[in-house]
């Protein structure tokens, strides 16, 4: 009996063991079918998320050039209030090492310390304006007679030029047809010139007293500024870091701009006594042009040499001579910029010359004079500090070129 009991439970057992093979079969190929699925159905977002993800970084693109637009705008129109208040923060920075000198002692207030070094540097430009209005007067009332001695002594180059800007009318002319006399001629009225003076003053001492008070505000507070700022870390050590990390900045822009302002006076003063010694006028007036001049690398030198080849030009007997004076003044002025400030300032305060020349323009564009004499300044007081903050130090690799 047990034989045959177990030759009927085996075809049993073989076939369920079919029956399970077959159901084991259905569930494999049952979530296989449905990782297909799912894998089908994560492509789907995948694709949806990078259209989103790239529309996403075209608006992000977008809004950051509408921002760029709007900051553009905002600095042009603004320019009457931004330029006194770029001014005076690249005095402070100047001006703040003398301020903690003099109240350092505990003699004098910080106050009383900032009100006497403003106090001086106000009557300081002020003698300088005063002493300098009547030759700059002058100069201007002289600068018609000798723009045109100059153009008479420079005929020989003026005359081939006036030639092919006559050549190219006529070309014009016969291109267009002929002079039409049914063409419509529109003038435009300039403002009187007493009403634009009289603007620029205004503006001019708008200008100044923004300045002035707020240099002496950033000197007398900002001792005070600086501990409600220190007040606020958490720890001592971050109390310490913090202040160290402000100290150093303003010390490096201070060096910068001291340093750069002496040798741009001393420059000054060696360009135009050598000017002098070559028989030109007003040397001392030619000395305060190139210093302030040597705010602006590269067009600021050639501005100045093209100012004193046309003085020379009036004032010296032939153009051989006049143009000894502009050949000095570009080789002192290389000198100084690729021998003695590198030598002084060292590698380390070196900016970038291409990145110099389109910040010179885009200021210009935006501030004009004041945007050009500011924007070297600004470019150095930028890369000192990114140098001590870890995550822009290559924002002052980019600059430092």
């Amino acid at each position: 009996m047990s034989p045959s009991i177990s030759s009927r439970e085996k075809p049993l057992d073989d076939s369920q063991k079919q029956a399970d093979d077959d159901v084991g079969s259905e569930l494999d190929s049952e979530p296989k079918s449905d990782n297909i699925q799912t894998a089908a159905d994560d492509c789907l977002p995948e694709s949806g998320l990078s259209e989103k993800l790239t529309k996403h970084s075209h608006g992000r693109v977008s809004l950051a050039i509408l921002a760029t637009l709007a900051i553009v705008h905002a600095l042009y129109f603004a320019r009457s209030i931004l330029i006194p208040i770029a001014l005076a923060i690249v005095l402070f920075f100047l001006l703040a090492p003398v301020v903690r000198f003099l109240s350092k002692p505990k003699l004098i207030s910080e106050s009383i310390a900032a009100a006497a070094v403003v106090l001086v540097l106000s009557l300081t430009i002020t003698f300088a304006g005063t002493f300098l209005a009547d030759p700059v007067s002058d100069w201007l009332a002289d600068a018609p007679e000798t723009f045109r001695k100059a153009e008479q002594k420079l005929r020989f180059i003026i005359d081939p030029v006036d030639k092919i800007d006559k050549a190219s009318e006529r070309v014009s002319d016969i291109a267009a047809g002929g002079k039409r006399d049914d063409v419509v001629k529109v003038s435009v009225q300039q403002p009187p010139v007493t009403s634009y003076l009289l603007s620029s003053t205004v503006n001019f001492l708008a200008g100044a007293t923004i300045t002035v008070v707020l240099v002496y505000l950033l000197l007398a507070m900002g001792h005070r500024t600086l501990n409600s700022v220190v007040e606020l870390m958490p720890t001592l050590k971050d109390k310490r870091g913090f202040v160290t990390m402000i100290r150093n900045v303003e010390q490096g822009i201070s060096r910068y701009l001291l340093t750069i302002t002496t040798i741009n006076i001393v420059l000054g003063i060696v360009v135009g006594t050598v000017l002098g010694l070559l028989g030109l006028p007003d040397p001392f007036l030619l000395g305060i042009m190139v210093a302030t001049l040597n705010f602006i690398p590269f067009v600021g030198a050639f501005v100045g040499a093209s100012v004193t080849f046309l003085i020379g030009v009036v004032y010296l007997q032939t153009p051989v001579e006049a143009i000894i004076g502009p050949l000095i003044y570009l080789g002192i002025n290389t000198l100084e910029g690729n021998v003695i400030t590198p030598m002084i300032l060292g590698r380390s305060l070196k900016l970038n010359p291409a990145l110099v020349f389109i910040c010179i323009i885009f200021w210009g564009w935006v501030w004009g004079i004041g945007g050009i004499l500011l924007s070297v300044p600004l470019i150095g007081m930028i890369k000192i500090s990114c140098d001590h903050f870890k995550f822009l130090q290559p924002v002052a690799r980019l600059l430092s070129g």
